[in-house]
């Protein structure tokens, strides 16, 4: 069954006039999705309509015709280059229209995601790009301000993510094992890699850098146990995934939960509006302006990062663990600042 609804055979001139109509409001349809060549755009019509003659013996010339209608009639700005035509503005045919709200988050999303490394900034890009050319020019050009006026605020990478690296751990998350060479901070010398084999899971952006959610099942080191871990995709070496033959398994092997409980004092907490970095989080505000905070965590490195942003002003309580690793964070920002010139030395 065809998805569009066709006229009753007969009719004539009145349903070839029917069918040159609709087969000019696909061209253009088809030409907002991406450039094509003429051979390209008949053999789509045609597979569109399906069950009409949408183009006479003549194909390319009545293809021709409909171009040049639709620059004549609708003021449509259609190129031909190298080949390929490519529609650059709709004219009188851009009927997307967006109320003033909409234009002002769509100014949002373009201040934010042009030249960023957000997720999937260029993709992001591109499509606003194209939904941008569907507005009529005086809606383009008014454009709201005001949504250019909120930035997201995140440190940007020294090193992008490799694109072609990115593209195939999509390919393979919750599906099959990955292997890859790592850079890791713990090796000393940079030019040393290590091989993981990994069961990809997810993809975090967090601070400024994209991570993989990962279960570690080997990473060079049999000492290691395997475990869930975070690979910053910036270290991982050009080149060197390669998606492996093994499915994952139907179920994720269970995440290590923590239950974390920590004060935050006066300065941080009297206004009463803290932030609950962690799943199941509570929050008990205290008559002196202190909070006690319960919450849970899978990950005790993370929640180290987010805490000791606090710095004098939260003391964590358990789990013990975590406890040490702020005894150890803080001792070792101590000894580095023992000197008065700050240097260490």
């Amino acid at each position: 069954m065809n998805n569009h609804s066709s006229p009753r055979r007969g009719g004539g001139t009145k349903r070839s006039s029917w069918l040159t109509f609709h087969r000019r409001l696909f061209l253009v349809r088809r030409l907002v999705r991406g450039a094509a060549d003429a051979q390209t755009l008949i053999a789509d019509a045609r597979a569109f309509f399906p069950d009409d003659e949408i183009y006479p013996q003549d194909a390319a010339a009545a293809l021709r015709h409909d171009l040049a209608a639709l620059r004549t009639e609708f003021e449509c700005v259609i190129d031909r280059i190298d080949g390929r035509y490519t529609l650059t503005s709709l004219g009188r045919l851009a009927l997307l229209d967006l109320p003033d709200e909409d234009l002002e988050a769509l100014a949002f999303l373009v201040s934010n995601f042009s030249a960023s490394s957000l997720p999937n900034a260029n993709r992001v890009d591109a499509l606003l790009d194209r939904i941008l050319s569907l507005l009529p020019d005086e809606r383009r050009r008014g454009l709201s301000r005001s949504g250019r006026d909120v930035y997201l605020d995140y440190p940007n990478p020294s090193r992008s993510v490799n694109q072609p690296t990115l593209d195939r751990i999509r390919r393979a998350l919750k599906f099959q094992e990955l292997s890859f060479a790592y850079r890791s901070a713990y090796v000393p010398d940079e030019e040393t890699v290590v091989l993981h084999r990994v069961a990809p899971y997810g993809l975090i952006f967090r601070d400024g850098h994209h991570y993989l959610d990962a279960y570690c099942y080997d990473c060079g080191d049999a000492t290691i146990p395997a475990r869930y871990r975070l690979y910053r995709l910036d270290r991982i070496v050009d080149d060197s995934v390669r998606i492996l033959h093994s499915t994952l398994p139907p179920v994720p092997p269970p995440r290590p939960v923590f239950r974390l409980r920590y004060t935050l004092d006066t300065v941080v907490a009297r206004q009463r509006d803290v932030a609950l970095w962690f799943p199941r989080s509570s929050v008990t505000f205290h008559a002196d302006g202190s909070a006690d905070v319960s919450a849970d965590t899978h990950d005790l490195w993370q929640a180290r990062q987010i805490l000791v942003r606090y710095r004098e002003h939260c003391i964590v309580h358990e789990p013990p663990e975590l406890v040490t690793m702020m005894r150890e964070a803080s001792s070792a920002m101590a000894a580095r600042y023992a000197y008065g010139d700050g240097t260490g030395s």
